[in-house]
């Protein structure tokens, strides 16, 4: 897979490098939050309803594939980068 990532970013100039990783920060800042609340919710449940247990825990399982799916992305493209950018200011 990684192998493949690095396919598709090979051809991309340095400032579509750049505003790509921008981009990915932003989405994995953005999971990862996601991922928190889902955590949070799931800390803060009620342990004796294990239906709502087991969907709160399926919930934060797939936010943090997800976290992580995008970590491997953005790891990939400040690698072929070279340098994390100087991220604008929201």
């Amino acid at each position: 897979m990684a192998k493949a990532m690095a396919k598709l970013i090979a051809p991309l100039s340095i400032d579509q490098l750049e505003t790509l990783t921008i981009d990915a920060i932003h989405q994995h800042r953005a999971l990862l939050a996601k991922a928190e609340a889902a955590f949070e919710s799931l800390q803060r449940a009620d342990t004796t309803e294990a239906n709502s247990i087991d969907e709160l825990r399926e919930t934060y399982t797939k936010e943090m594939l997800a976290a992580r799916a995008q970590q491997m992305v953005l790891a990939a493209l400040i690698e072929r980068l070279g340098y994390i950018p100087r991220m604008p200011p929201s």
